[in-house]
């Protein structure tokens, strides 16, 4: 690293002093490249399966021949403000 530093000094030195922004701005998006491809990396990582996740409460709540529309009546009933 500090090779590359020294290296990077010595082309600065010869640098004229208007390609300085167009250095910098070529660095800052070399930085904002690595980045973005770190970000894609990680949420690559932390991707969840989802159908593993759904097959695995498959068969966790036992079917009590209910339908959806009594299990929302009940809580209805349950969370009824009363008059």
């Amino acid at each position: 690293m500090q090779h590359a530093m020294l290296k990077i000094n010595h082309l600065l030195e010869h640098l004229e002093e208007e390609d300085f922004g167009k250095a910098v701005s070529y660095i800052e998006f070399l930085i904002s490249a690595r980045r973005k491809e770190n970000m894609k990396k990680k949420a690559a990582e932390e991707c969840v399966d989802v159908e593993a996740i759904v097959s695995s409460l498959i068969g966790v709540i036992p079917d009590s021949g209910r339908t959806l529309e009594d299990y929302r009546n009940e809580r209805l009933r349950k969370y009824e403000i009363p008059d």
